[in-house]
């Protein structure tokens, strides 16, 4: 524990003297520091503290600390209509519901599951739900409401339990954003599962007002509603199938570096890929259009699956600091691969190639084969797209986007794809008698020597010939011009 009790000795006065001015402006300095660094450390006693206690009990301390526990969330619990009270308290559960991903996955796993024929009161526990998201639209707010909620609105998904057949009362779900993919005020029918605060079963937000062309918020009353920091959703695509929430999509951004918001996003394939089968099957294998950033290829087809055949220039291992993402994924680093792939004539800058770098990165890559800064072997990657990816060339001179500016390090896109492993393709050794019986190889030898010794003894025969006719054209003598000798 740091203590704001700080006694400082001078280093250039006697013994005993602690009151001069250089002592007492450091003393002020590190006493201002010990105090900033107490307050942060209080803040981290909620993260410190859901480390060592059980997950149950983590979040129920973790919603107290926060202000949203059960009695801060009473109005809501009990309101016969959902008034500007209600709106506000949701909007501040939503606020103070985020949390580090990694404290979420030890709560997640203390979920009780959605039962219709519960009687528990409604507490400071998680509940899980997974069905299907039938309908999303999003809750409008005022002026003051969203300068609180920090956006525009807020999204309301209805879900229909599975546990609980079709026909049983469905769940509401408020979000600060549901996935991006899902049609806003139109039915829908998407598999989404749900970990989140139960707040009520009372009164529910009814989104609107509804678009003109009728469409409106379900009639249907819904048994409980529950805040969540985000719904997961995983299509029936082949990734989706390997357990990727595509909502994790949401946050990737084309054209640049991995940054923050990536990462989820990365992670998440990683681990999906470990599922993949030795043989995965193959996909998109024209790269012409995820690597033209003008196509936009990647707003609609992130997550698909594609197949990258070609010369692996550069292997390096990368790896997971984070021990909860290795926990997540399994893998303690991964590898980031910079294929070279075959193309038609493409102009690139002013420059004409045939080939295009593809950056793949895998959970693995087979055993012997070269790695580092300067390789050339031949390999295939069958994976699933994650962005249009941007990093710099060294030593390069460009002007900035305005034209105003020379900058170093010329930007260049390319695509990419996160896969299990590289299937590696070394070219072998080329024998003398690889592909060809060894009876039909050695014909073909004696039957070339038998004509390189032929060609050899015509040509030497002509060779005489051609000296025996010379020596009977010469003349019998030869005149040389006086003074010439």
């Amino acid at each position: 524990m740091i203590t704001s009790g700080i006694r400082v000795r001078c280093p250039t006065c006697v013994a005993g003297h602690v009151r001069c001015r250089r002592s007492l402006t450091r003393a002020v300095v590190l006493a201002s520091m010990a105090t900033f660094m107490a307050a942060c450390e209080s803040r981290l006693v909620p993260a410190a503290r859901a480390a060592e206690e059980p997950a149950a009990v983590a979040f129920a301390n973790f919603v107290k600390e926060r202000g949203i526990d059960r009695a801060a969330r009473e109005k809501v619990e009990h309101a016969t209509a959902w008034d500007a009270d209600a709106q506000r308290i949701a909007i501040r559960v939503l606020r103070r519901l985020g949390a580090p991903e990694d404290l979420w996955r030890g709560w997640k796993s203390s979920a009780t599951p959605y039962r219709p024929d519960a009687s528990a009161e409604i507490g400071d526990g998680l509940v899980t739900v997974q069905g299907r998201a039938v309908f999303v639209a999003p809750q409008p707010l005022d002026e003051e409401e969203r300068a609180l909620a920090g956006q525009e609105s807020y999204d309301v998904v209805r879900i229909v339990p599975e546990a609980a057949g079709s026909a049983a009362a469905p769940v509401d779900v408020i979000v600060l954003r549901a996935p991006r993919a899902w049609v806003r005020w139109r039915v829908i029918d998407e598999p989404a599962v749900v970990i989140g605060l139960p707040l009520g079963k009372g009164s529910m937000p009814r989104p609107g007002p509804a678009p003109a062309d009728g469409t409106s918020w379900p009639e249907a009353p819904s048994s409980l509603l529950i805040a969540a920091t985000s719904i997961e959703f995983r299509p029936a695509t082949p990734l989706g199938s390997l357990g990727m929430d595509y909502a994790l999509f949401d946050a990737v951004r084309d054209g640049g570096k991995l940054v923050a918001g990536d990462a989820d996003a990365l992670y998440g394939m990683l681990k999906a890929v470990g599922g993949l089968a030795d043989d995965p099957s193959a996909g998109r294998t024209d790269i012409v259009p995820i690597i033209d950033p003008s196509q936009r290829w990647f707003e609609r087809h992130r997550g698909d699956p594609v197949s990258i055949v070609g010369v692996a220039r550069k292997a390096t291992r990368i790896a997971i600091d984070e021990p909860w993402r290795r926990d997540q994924t399994g893998i303690d680093a991964y590898w980031e691969l910079f294929v070279f792939v075959d193309t038609p004539p493409l102009e690139v800058d002013g420059r004409e190639q045939e080939s295009y770098p593809v950056v793949c990165l895998v959970r693995d890559v087979p055993a012997g084969m070269p790695t580092g800064d300067s390789i050339s072997e031949r390999v295939r990657v069958n994976g699933f797209a994650l962005k249009r990816y941007g990093y710099p060339l060294a030593n390069v001179d460009i002007l900035s986007s305005d034209g105003d500016e020379a900058l170093r390090g010329r930007r260049m896109e390319t695509a990419l794809v996160v896969g299990r492993s590289a299937e590696w393709r070394p070219i072998p050794p080329m024998g003398p008698t690889d592909g060809f019986p060894t009876w039909l190889f050695l014909g073909i030898v004696a039957a070339v020597a038998a004509l390189i010794v032929a060609g050899f003894l015509s040509g030497r025969r002509e060779s005489r010939l051609a000296r025996a006719r010379s020596r009977e054209e010469l003349p019998e003598r030869i005149d040389v011009p006086p003074g010439t000798g």
